[in-house]
């Protein structure tokens, strides 16, 4: 995909990302450097990959004067082989050190957050994994708005050097219109990208940096129970050697004394030297 096309927002030089998980969780990473990425289809908003479809058809709609042409390059584009979708598997960082949002998803008795050094903490993922795409979720309504528009009114008819109503008129014409044809695939093969990192902006207080992993014919895929169903994810194996964890935090949790103690002699065994602190948030169960 084109970095043209397709703009993500990174994690910013010398940033901490913090990875909220359970107990379960944070021995795996902390014991077998070893992440779980989860289906997509299967993480906690119900509408995840799918709210980007309200705003692609809003720009259409407001850009497109012509709704039978609309129609056509909705229904080519965006709505077009969703029979051959492609699976995918997401693993989430956060900007936020103490959020009270991600805390009630993953802060129950068993809760931690694990503050990595941005750069270096990419970089181990990179290394271990072929990412499809990273960067950071957008919640703003306008902000998502402005990338499809830009994509579809400024990029297919700069690429393609034919004014948008142009290709348009010659899909109409002939549907096999090379043209037109390479506009459309150019634009649902965007669109699938930005649906991964949109979200509505009720969730913007997790401040999510995602990385995106594409499953292969070869890739392994594991089940965990949760909640009463089975949660497909895959294994991101990083290498050998201590990760770079700045500091872990304790969830507002019972037994909050026990659980910091532990996760400090835990991380002296390993041999790492990093802060464990409690959450400043109190809730209760």
């Amino acid at each position: 995909m084109s970095g043209r096309q397709v703009k993500l927002a990174r994690a910013e030089k010398g940033s901490i990302l913090y990875h909220y998980t359970k107990s379960n969780g944070i021995n795996g990473i902390i014991n077998h450097n070893c992440f779980w990425a989860t289906k997509s289809d299967f993480l906690n908003d119900p509408n995840e990959f799918s709210h980007i479809q309200d705003v692609i058809e809003n720009v259409c709609r407001e850009n497109i004067r012509d709704s039978a042409l609309k129609e056509m390059f909705l229904k080519d584009s965006i709505y077009a082989g969703k029979e051959k979708k492609r699976e995918y598997f997401v693993l989430s960082f956060s900007k936020c050190r103490d959020s009270i949002t991600m805390w009630s998803e993953f802060g129950n008795k068993t809760g931690y957050n694990i503050g990595f050094k941005s750069d270096e903490i990419i970089a181990r993922i990179e290394e271990a994994a072929e990412i499809a795409y990273h960067g950071l979720v957008v919640y703003d309504a306008k902000k998502q708005k402005q990338l499809i528009r830009k994509n579809l009114c400024n990029y297919l008819p700069n690429l393609l050097k034919t004014p948008l109503d142009d290709l348009l008129e010659a899909g109409s014409k002939d549907r096999q219109d090379s043209r037109y044809l390479k506009a459309c695939r150019k634009f649902q093969k965007m669109t699938e990208v930005y649906a991964m990192f949109f979200k509505h902006e009720s969730f913007s207080e997790e401040q999510e940096y995602r990385f995106i992993f594409k499953k292969q014919k070869d890739t392994a895929v594991y089940f965990r129970a949760k909640d009463g169903f089975m949660l497909p994810y895959i294994e991101i194996p990083l290498s050998e050697g201590n990760l770079p964890i700045e500091e872990i935090m304790v969830a507002p949790q019972n037994h909050i004394d026990l659980a910091k103690s532990g996760m400090e002699y835990m991380l002296y065994a390993k041999g790492y030297q990093a802060d464990v602190s409690l959450s400043n948030i109190k809730l209760r169960y």
